[in-house]
Order: structure tokens, then C-alpha cells, then sequence
């Protein structure tokens, strides 16, 4: 694998490079002892360097799908390393796959400078460019450290929301974007599988025993029984956590639905597969933020690709739904908060969202403190806002825990207030790129609408949670350049076609004109 990356990767200015780079690591890890981890790591980067070097597009999925199944493997590397070894080494393929991604956005960003072609072109890169700006020069506030400092802008800008750049110039044509669909639903498709088979293989043989027989038999008494250790939501897949695991698939699920006519053959199979197992997965976990994220996306979809004559029987359809959603919630409310299961009792407080616990705490214990920290740090507290962070251990000592739980005001915190409010425009933007894309024709029109409708799935979780951060951060940043390339390739293409036809009018014209002679008027 190795001499495959010194062959390809790159043209013939990297190779030596390239070479010395993988030489220099395999002597060090050699020396030290290489586990599995890192073994993995090098064998992963080879890999999508060997791609990349091929392909640019094909390379950047790659890189993307390393980067968010990475966790499975770093657990599967955990568990061998700590059985064979005394201890599991640094955990190279942990930091792996942000480096190497973040590598190819600065290489693909150079290659574009040298060629003198324009980086921040066009209105909403030249907003993403601003606000990395402003969140690179935040890693300086003097509230923070610089360790959380650069950390925090390596997790959260490179290559989290820089790779919306490299994505808006590689994924510029109809098959691109046909590819990186087909290959979320493939990732959508194995992660639903995965977690349905770890929540199968976590039942306890009590609950087995309830589901096969007390369940369908002695009436709410099992519901009883579940509630006595709640319904746990233990469906990780392979990604780190239930957020990066259910936000990232609410984005597939929202644009395999958009997706599904520009599909045929055994992709719109795998594809009804994946929306079927989403559903199930919904089931099993009853987490409300995924549920609701789910219906309103799948709402928007059918809402803004429908006619305009026909969105008035997407509204009445849409709002008869919620309205029977609203009442089921509200007669089974008794019984779900009577269960004593944590999850049940959480969806029961859907039925009154406004007065629900949760949304109480995080007014009070989260939005209240947060508010005050940005209102006496009108500049941001510094990018990476976390417990090392001198203004938290400054809120801490008056018994506030600052912690935002809301992505504009987690911004605006970590940037200050000219970065919440150029974080807030770059979204508005982006919506609206995604509707741009829409008015085109075909599978481009249909990936426009989906990613629209998931940014609206992504503004109603963004209130209470961070969902454009993490891996579900990095895949929508990546759609989003991908919408953005798709634009530029369509509207070209619209402009050819209109010249095209106008050369084609034009030549109709002099062959269907009267024939006169010199003497003719």
C-alpha cells in the first residue's frame, strides 16, 4: 500500500515527498512498536491519498467516509490493542482522518491559487471565507488558550466548513453529484444495519423475554416493566454518538427522499431499504429531536419540489398530519408519562413543547448564561469554547455553566457578534443556493430541494442542539458545496443551451428567407 501512495498520489513534485513523508512515519511507529490503530491509519490514508491522486472527486468522498466511520474502527482497533498490548499507543487513526482531510482542502486551495483561479468567488464563499476569518483570528481572544484556541478551529472550521470550498469545485457536474448520493445512501444503508444489529445484540434476556410474550399480553404491565430501566438509545453505528449518528442520517434519509426518481434498479431498492431501516431506527429510539427533524424535512421536501397547484394539498396534507401527530400525543400522554421510561416520558412533553423540562433547563442553565457571557464579551470568549477556557472558569465561579446547546448562539459566543451575525447570513445563503439549485431540471433539481429541506431540518435542531459541528456538521458542509458546484454547472449549461438556441433561430431564419434579387428592395 505503501509504494501504491508513492507511485500515484500526487504528480511527479510529490512523490519524493510523499515518499519521504510515509518513510519517515514507518520508521518512527516501527521503532516505537505499530499497532493496529495506527497500522489502520496509514493503511486508510494510503488508500484515499492512492484515490485522491486518481480522482479528486472519488478521493474527497473517500476521505469523507474515512473520516466518519473512523470511530468503528478505532474501536475495533481499541479492543485488539488492549488485549495484545499493555497499552493502545497514541491513537493515530483517532486524528487521522480531520488531518488528511484537512490536508486535501489546502492542497486542492493552493492549487487553485497558483493557477490564479479565485478561491472566495461568488457571495456565499465569500461569506464562508469571512467568517473563518473572524473564527481564525478568535483563536487569539485573550479569554481563551491557544492550545483550545487552534484545537477549536481545527475541529470546527478546518476541515469542518472549509471543505464546503473544495467541495463546490470538484462536485461540478450531474454525476458527481449522482455519485456522492449513491455513495450517503451505501453509508445511511450500512450504519442503519449496524445499529439495529448492536441494539439486538444489547437486549437483555429479561427484554427479550418481554418483547416475545409480556408486551402482547398483559397490556401497559410491560410498558411498566421497560420503564424500570428506561428505553436506552444504544444505536452508536459507526459514529461516535447518537447525535453524529441520527443528524448525519436525517441529511441521507432527507436526500435519498428528494433523491428517489433520478434512481432505478437495484439503487431505488437499496435506496427503499434505507428509508425502511431509517424508519425502523426511529422506532427503536423513540429520540424526539431525529423524529421531528424527519417529518419536517420529508414535509419541506414535497413542499417546495411540488407545483405551485399542488403545494396547497401538500400544506393541507402536512398539516393534517401534525394535527393527528399532536392528538395521538396528547391522548397517550397519561400512559407514556405513567411508563416511568425516561424516553417515553420525553415524548410524551411533545404534546405542550413549550412548557417541556428540557426546553425550561436549557433557557435557564444554558441559553440565560450564555446570553451573558456574549453580552460581556461582545467579541467571543475564542473559537474551541470549552472547559479550559478562561471565561468559562470565570461564569463557573458564579455558578454558571456556560454551555449553549443552540448553534447561533454557540457562534456567537466562540466569535462574537459580527461572527453570529456572518454565521446567520452564510445559512441564509446557503438556503437559498439550495432553492436556486431546485429551479434547475432533473436529479440537480432534486439534489437542491433535499439539501434545502435538510437545512431547514438543521435550523430547527440548531435551536436546541449543534448540529453544523462534528460529522452531521462536516456532511453538511459538504452538501453544501456540492449544491454550490452544481449551480455553477448549471447555469452554464443553461447558458449554452440559450446560446445554442439562439444560433439554431438564427440559422432558420436565413434559410427560410425570401430569396431577392440585386435589384430587390
Amino acid at each position: 500500500m505503501t509504494t501504491l501512495a508513492i507511485k500515484y498520489v500526487g504528480s511527479n513534485q510529490y512523490r519524493l515527498f510523499w515518499a519521504m513523508v510515509t518513510a519517515v512515519a514507518t520508521v518512527i511507529l516501527l521503532n516505537f512498536g505499530i499497532t493496529l490503530n495506527q497500522g489502520l491509519a496509514l493503511l486508510f490514508s494510503a488508500t484515499v491519498l492512492t484515490i485522491w491522486s486518481r480522482n479528486r472527486e472519488n478521493g474527497l468522498i473517500a476521505a469523507i467516509l474515512f473520516f466518519m466511520v473512523k470511530p468503528l474502527f478505532v474501536r475495533i482497533a481499541y479492543a485488539s490493542d488492549s488485549h495484545f498490548n499493555s497499552g493502545g499507543g497514541m491513537d493515530l487513526l483517532g486524528m487521522t482522518p480531520a488531518l488528511l482531510l484537512a490536508g486535501l482542502i489546502i492542497w486542492h486551495s493552493f492549487d487553485r491559487a497558483s493557477r490564479h483561479e479565485p478561491l472566495f468567488e461568488g457571495r456565499t464563499r465569500l461569506l464562508l471565507g469571512l467568517f473563518s476569518v473572524v473564527a481564525f483570528l478568535s483563536i487569539f481572544n485573550p479569554a481563551n488558550s491557544l492550545m483550545v484556541g487552534f484545537g477549536g478551529f481545527q475541529r470546527n472550521i478546518l476541515p469542518n466548513m472549509l471543505i464546503m470550498l473544495t467541495a463546490s469545485f470538484l462536485f461540478t457536474t450531474k454525476e458527481n453529484l449522482n455519485k456522492l448520493t449513491k455513495a450517503l445512501i451505501i453509508l445511511g444503508l450500512i450504519s442503519c444495519v449496524y445499529g439495529i444489529g448492536q441494539h439486538l445484540l444489547g437486549l437483555y434476556p429479561w427484554e427479550k423475554s418481554w418483547i416475545l410474550n409480556v408486551a402482547f399480553r398483559e397490556n401497559t404491565h410491560g410498558w411498566l416493566t421497560v420503564g424500570l430501566r428506561g428505553v436506552e438509545f444504544r444505536l452508536f453505528s459507526v459514529f461516535y454518538n447518537y447525535m453524529d449518528f441520527t443528524f448525519c442520517n436525517v441529511l441521507i434519509f432527507l436526500m435519498a427522499i428528494s433523491y428517489g426518481p433520478g434512481l432505478s434498479g437495484r439503487w431505488q431498492k437499496l435506496r427503499y431499504l434505507y428509508l425502511i431501516l431509517w424508519i425502523v431506527i426511529l422506532a427503536l429510539s423513540l429520540e424526539r429531536m431525529p423524529m421531528i427533524m424527519t417529518m419536517v424535512g420529508t414535509g419541506a421536501v414535497y413542499l417546495l419540489r411540488s407545483s405551485k397547484a399542488k403545494r396547497k394539498k401538500v400544506l393541507m396534507i402536512g398539516t393534517l398530519a401534525t394535527a393527528c401527530f399532536f392528538v395521538t400525543l396528547n391522548l397517550a400522554e397519561p400512559l407514556l408519562k405513567s411508563s416511568g421510561a425516561d424516553k417515553l416520558i420525553r415524548l410524551a412533553e411533545l404534546a405542550d413543547p413549550l412548557s417541556a423540562t428540557s426546553i425550561s433547563d436549557r433557557m435557564n442553565r444554558k441559553w440565560e448564561p450564555t446570553l451573558k457571557t456574549i453580552a460581556a464579551n461582545p467579541l467571543g470568549v475564542g473559537i474551541g469554547f470549552g472547559s479550559q477556557t478562561r471565561a468559562n472558569k470565570a461564569a463557573s465561579k458564579s455558578n454558571l455553566w456556560v454551555e449553549p446547546h443552540n448553534e447561533l448562539l454557540q457562534k456567537t459566543l466562540e466569535t462574537g457578534v459580527i461572527g453570529g451575525i456572518i454565521f446567520l447570513i452564510l445559512l441564509i445563503s446557503l438556503f437559498r443556493e439550495g432553492l436556486k439549485l431546485g429551479r434547475g431540471e432533473g436529479s440537480i433539481s432534486r439534489f437542491g430541494y433535499g439539501f434545502a429541506a435538510g437545512t431547514i431540518a438543521f435550523w430547527l435542531c440548531g435551536i436546541v442542539n449543534v448540529p453544523f459541528s462534528g460529522s452531521s456538521g462536516l456532511l453538511y458542509w459538504t452538501l453544501a458545496g456540492a449544491v454550490i458546484g452544481g449551480i455553477n454547472t448549471s447555469h452554464c449549461a443553461k447558458n449554452e443551451q440559450i446560446y445554442a438556441d439562439k444560433i439554431s433561430n438564427a440559422s432558420a431564419k436565413e434559410e427560410n428567407a425570401p430569396v431577392t434579387d440585386k435589384k430587390g428592395s
